[in-house]
């Protein structure tokens, strides 16, 4: 009796096994929680990441109407009567992260063209234009007898952190209030590159003209620029002046 007992429980285990309605078949794999940030109607929802992990300038525009409305009704003013080429943009980012809230897309200065065009604030395109009129464009006439046509923007507007590290503080150029020069164009179809004409042997001895023009520029550029960086300053300038319009305490300035 027992042993019929066992047979019979081995076959109906053996045919609930290979049936499509026994336990096995009607085994649940348990679905994943939701975090509690998705379950929270209260809780804001996440910004794009870049690579860097923090929020992408543009994702999400936090300016008030009002701060931009000020800001543009201001830059007209003080480019009124400039002879500046651009284009007004959208607001980027917001006021603690990335971003401008009245951003411009210069393309030219003084007839000078800007290859490609540039994101830059107002405070950036004033100075840019203070210091082309007064500096860059009279002293290629007078050093080198030579007109000024292009400035190369190796970088402008871009949401990263100085220096592209992983931590730390924002660049200025995270506020497109930087940019980058690598290379200076002549109507003659010359140019001077930062990186090859800012040393050399004609420089060691004084007789690069090409090397005593772009100090001399790089000189006055503090007058415009609360930074100046380029060759000698560290690594990561070594190929281009980096110049911007950083706000620091007591009006500090970093000319280095």
């Amino acid at each position: 009796m027992v042993k019929k007992i066992f047979i019979v429980t081995c076959v109906a285990l053996l045919a609930m096994s290979g049936s499509s309605t026994g336990w096995a078949a009607k085994r649940v794999i348990p679905k994943p929680r939701l975090k509690p940030e998705i379950l929270n109607p209260e809780t804001p929802a996440p910004t794009a990441p870049t690579a860097l992990g923090f929020p992408a300038a543009g994702f999400l525009s936090a300016w008030s109407k009002e701060v931009v409305a000020a800001e543009r009704e201001s830059c007209a003013a003080r480019l009124k009567g400039l002879n500046v080429t651009f284009e007004t943009l959208a607001p980027l980012g917001r006021a603690s992260g990335c971003g401008a809230p009245a951003p411009l897309m210069v393309s030219h200065i003084a007839e000078v063209a800007i290859v490609p065009p540039a994101e830059l604030t107002c405070d950036m395109t004033v100075a840019l234009h203070g210091w082309l009129t007064s500096s860059i464009i009279p002293d290629a006439h007078q050093l080198l007898r030579k007109k000024l046509v292009k400035i190369t923007n190796a970088s402008a507007y871009v949401c990263r952190r100085r220096n592209n590290s992983l931590s730390g503080k924002l660049s200025e150029h995270a506020r497109a209030n930087a940019l980058d020069i690598s290379t200076l164009g002549f109507a003659d179809g010359s140019s001077i590159n930062v990186k090859g004409d800012w040393s050399g042997l004609n420089q060691l001895i004084g007789l690069s003209a090409q090397g005593n023009f772009l100090r001399h520029i790089r000189k006055s550029a503090c007058i415009r620029f609360t930074t100046v960086l380029g060759p000698g300053s560290d690594a990561s300038h070594g190929d281009h002046f980096h110049i911007d319009v950083a706000r620091r305490k007591n009006g500090y300035r970093i000319c280095s």
